[in-house]
């Protein structure tokens, strides 16, 4: 709390320098300091560059490239809890165990069509054991057969103990394309009965990746499957076409990586980092290069970097001479805004606090696009409490509750404030709902354990954008907390 005030007090010593006489001399002094230092880094910056840009590049590539693969990864998950979901419904295992009840199949057939519209690739096929008859969606493609050797992955997948079953094949009924098939196995009692998979253009799959100009995909045979320009996929052209011999050694070296591994190769003046996808059974490769464009981009980095630094220390230095000076008055401001920011009673920073904080960490994750939650907590029966114990034992009270609620929290970017007299919240910036329900329970059984009194909270996690609007979503979170206060107290509603 005192590092907020102090940060208040900052704020306002800025503004105080900068209207001191001495700013001209300020500049003056920047600005030939920035001469000396620029004169002194460009000889060395010369000399440096190279090992600097092969650093940066092996790093942001190896960034870029794990992102690509994190995506590809949580689109599978995704699907692939979906289908486990389908595949534990009593219908379902109902239907499969016996394919040809009328009942049973128009059963499955409405929960199919209502899971259907989840799957992003809204394609999806199952196999009954009992009748081997291949669907996709609700057509009938044909009979799946032990010998045929196209069949084997179903008989495959029945016999598989951790699913689900990723592959990559060719639609070759329809289509006419390449899918990703995540294939899960419904069982039974203790029996596999079938198969239901999602499918997934693979075209489509890799294009939502956004790849940037200089990443590819490519499979083991070394065609590109995806690339930032779409005809070279559509092309069918390889590594050796963009490379040229260089190509080919990418290839080799590709094959070579183990799941999920990764290797950066110097070729001359371009690296090229190659890593495989694992259980997607598909490659990416990054290629970069050194040369003068991306140097000069570097060089006026640098020079914009340096010159922030010369005005950091002028201002350090400078701003420790102000607040030396103005030492006295700081002194009163931090008591002042302590006194106007900290409820008195409970140490916990109070409702002006909050509606200042509020603000800031709100537009800050509208800007980061992450997740916030927030936790709105009232003491359940303190009016009767109070009224029984009397002014002093619920200022106590009040002051354990408070020491419960900063203890259950323990990230520093999460803060509890007073905004009542028996109301406080929590604010969790980057917190998902499982996360922010898990703070909340804790709190609710701490307070329940100190056996004086209990609390209601309601609580509301969601990833905000510019649409979405602060006093909303704080008013969702009070609307669940009345919830929990009318349907019985003590608990967490969300």
């Amino acid at each position: 709390m005192s590092r907020y005030a102090e940060d208040v007090i900052d704020k306002q010593n800025r503004e105080i320098f900068f209207n001191i006489p001495l700013s001209k001399a300020i500049v003056l002094f920047s600005v030939l300091f920035y001469v000396l230092v620029a004169l002194g880094s460009s000889a060395a910056y010369y000399f440096s560059m190279q090992k600097i840009l092969k650093e940066n590049a092996e790093l942001q590539l190896k960034q870029t490239i794990n992102t690509r693969q994190l995506m590809l990864n949580a689109r599978v998950e995704r699907e692939t809890l979906l289908l486990q979901i389908f595949a534990e419904a009593p219908q379902v295992k109902a239907f499969f165990a016996n394919p040809f009840d009328e009942n049973l199949k128009k059963e499955y057939l409405d929960m199919f069509n209502e899971y259907k519209i989840f799957f992003q690739g809204n394609m999806l096929g199952w196999i009954s054991l009992g009748d081997l008859h291949y669907h996709v969606n609700e057509q009938f493609m044909e009979k799946y057969d032990p010998s045929n050797a196209a069949h084997l992955w179903f008989f495959e997948a029945l016999s598989q103990e951790s699913p689900p079953i990723i592959r990559v094949d060719f639609d070759y009924l329809n289509r006419q394309i390449y899918d990703v098939y995540i294939n899960y196995p419904i069982h039974s009692g203790n029996k596999a009965v079938g198969v239901i998979s999602s499918r997934i253009s693979l075209f489509e799959f890799v294009h939502n990746l956004d790849l940037p100009e200089n990443i590819y995909v490519f499979g083991k045979n070394g065609t590109v499957i995806g690339a930032a320009d779409e005809k070279i996929a559509k092309e069918k052209k390889t590594l050796q076409d963009l490379f040229g011999l260089i190509g080919s050694e990418v290839h080799r070296k590709s094959l070579a990586l183990n799941d999920n591994a990764s290797e950066m190769l110097t070729i001359g003046n371009k690296y090229f980092l190659i890593s495989n996808a694992g259980t997607l059974d598909l490659l990416l490769v990054a290629e970069y290069e050194v040369n003068l464009k991306e140097i000069m981009k570097e060089r006026a980095s640098i020079v914009f970097l340096i010159l922030l630094f010369i005005m950091l220390l002028i201002f350090i230095v400078f701003n420790k001479f102000v607040a030396y000076m103005l030492k006295p008055l700081n002194k009163n401001m931090q008591v002042y805004l302590e006194s106007s920011l900290i409820d008195e009673l409970t140490k916990l920073p109070n409702r002006r606090f909050f509606n200042i904080k509020m603000e800031d960490e709100w537009s800050r994750a509208v800007r980061g696009k992450y997740p916030v939650s927030f936790l709105m907590l009232d003491l359940d029966k303190f009016k009767s409490y109070n009224d029984k114990h009397g002014h002093a034992g619920g200022d106590s009270l009040l002051r354990e509750v408070s020491r419960i609620f900063k203890e259950g929290i323990n990230r520093g970017s999460d803060f509890v404030a007073r905004i009542g007299g028996e109301e406080f919240c929590i604010f969790m910036p980057n917190s998902d709902a499982e996360g922010a329900r898990k703070v909340a329970e804790n709190i609710r059984i701490a307070v329940e354990k100190a056996g004086k009194i209990t609390v209601s909270i309601g609580l509301i996690s969601k990833a905000i954008n510019l649409q979405d609007n602060m006093q909303d979503f704080i008013k969702i979170a009070d609307q669940k907390l009345y919830e929990a206060k009318n349907t019985g107290r003590n608990k967490v509603v969300s």
